[in-house]
């Protein structure tokens, strides 16, 4: 028998006996993979969490600003910049269970913004649940549906609720598309910038915030319907006014504490929101909103144009520290745009927006005769959009705004000139 014989067959007896222990052995099931699924119960992008039945979608945005600006007014300086470059995006986590009780859904949106100079924000736009009708967290306001869902200005201001805030609302489903909410949003998100005392003579006190803490939240009710022809929407809201007290007339003011005088009013604001679908394209559409408001200017958008004179004096009341007199402010302010895609890749929108608002006269509470800070603004403007390919979009933009004050002066004595400013831009985006 030769080595190589000796090994063969000691090589072979070694299988069989392997092979019979190993018949003998239990029998054991590689473990299952766990591949994403799509899920396809809320409509396109959903993919199931692995080991869940939530679905989740994530979207962003990241876009490109070029935007050139001018304006004739004396106020301009060499320090205004005329061009203005700016980055940013957002991503978007959108996850949803079905329940008994409903869908089950949180979205979390979070914004980065590149600014001139290479400045750096970032912020939350969206986080809030919703489970059936309720809607709790951060999210847009319920009070109008223009700067929520349609929105064609670029670079343009124009004039509706533009707030996002906190909110804690219920919307009722009546069928057929109608629906009913009624919401509770925070209040100090909707203050106005400045608060008027008719007896300051001094440029530092003209325009000092003098709103006391929050003791009740804004109230919000809409009636709202979504048909195949477009939507509609008819809201209100309620605003608290409440004074921390009476101003001193120094340059820094402060409260009197010692006079113990305090004021509490509220404000309003009503309106109502239409858009209908053109049949000339897909996309195609007329939307238009308006309201009305007294003591609750922000509503109007009183805020979204700073630069172009519509938001340094704005006031919600005015408080006479010689009278305790106090007067709300009243105003109104429309938007509206058509939007008409030529192609499957080219759309156009006209676009235009204008804003009154009237603050009370300040010759009948101050003991000096001055002027108020009543303004008007109206805006009008153009822009193309073309998809070059799917997710990317190549928009351009021109617009001209024009703001004139009732008066020449307020009573600090500051000069108020009438302002003529045109803005266009080119914005470059991606969407996925």
């Amino acid at each position: 028998m030769t080595l190589r014989t000796l090994i063969l067959g000691s090589a072979a007896a070694l299988a069989v006996i392997g092979s019979a222990h190993a018949a003998d052995l239990p029998m054991t099931k590689a473990e299952a993979v766990e591949y994403v699924k799509v899920c396809t119960a809320f409509g396109a992008g959903f993919f199931y969490i692995p080991g869940s039945d939530t679905c989740l979608k994530i979207s962003g945005e990241v876009r490109a600003d070029n935007i050139f600006r001018g304006t004739k007014t004396n106020d301009v300086t060499r320090g205004t910049d005329g061009v203005v470059f700016q980055g940013r995006g957002k991503i978007a986590f959108d996850a949803r269970t079905a329940t008994d009780y409903g869908t089950l859904r949180s979205l979390f949106q979070v914004l980065g913004k590149i600014g001139a100079g290479g400045t750096q924000t970032f912020a939350v736009d969206y986080a809030y649940i919703q489970l059936g009708g309720l809607t709790a967290g951060f999210a847009h306001s319920f009070f109008g549906l223009y700067d929520a869902e349609y929105e064609a200005p670029i670079f343009a201001p124009y004039f509706t609720n533009q707030n996002h805030t906190a909110v804690l609302a219920y919307t009722a489903n009546f069928g057929n598309g109608f629906t009913a909410t009624l919401a509770a949003e925070d209040g100090k998100v909707t203050r106005s910038t400045n608060v008027l005392f008719a007896d300051v003579t001094t440029a530092g006190a003209q325009g000092a915030t003098g709103y006391g803490g929050l003791s009740a939240p804004d109230g919000v009710a809409n009636l709202r319907i979504d048909q195949s022809w477009g939507k509609a929407e008819v809201m209100a809201a309620v605003h608290q006014l409440r004074s921390a007290g009476v101003w001193t007339t120094s340059t820094t003011p402060g409260p009197v504490t010692s006079a113990g005088v305090y004021d509490t009013k509220y404000g309003f604001a009503a309106g109502a929101s239409l858009g209908i679908n053109l049949p000339v394209a897909a996309g195609g559409h007329i939307a238009v909103e308006g309201q009305y408001a007294k003591g609750a200017l922000n509503y109007l958008g009183v805020g979204s144009a700073a630069g172009y004179g519509t938001n340094t004096f704005a006031a919600d009341w005015v408080q006479d520290d010689a009278t305790k007199a106090v007067k709300l402010a009243h105003g109104w302010s429309f938007a509206g745009e058509v939007g008409v895609n030529v192609t499957k890749a080219l759309t156009l929108n006209a676009f235009g927006s204008y804003i009154d608002v009237s603050e009370p006269d300040l010759d009948a509470l101050g003991p000096a005769s001055k002027a108020d800070a009543s303004f008007k603004t109206w805006m009008a403007g153009a822009n193309v959009w073309y998809q070059l390919t799917k997710g990317f979009y190549v928009g351009a933009e021109i617009a001209y705004v024009d703001t004139n004050f009732k008066s020449a002066t307020l009573e600090s004595g500051k000069s108020l000139n009438d302002i003529q400013s045109w803005v266009s831009g080119i914005r470059v985006k991606r969407t996925f």
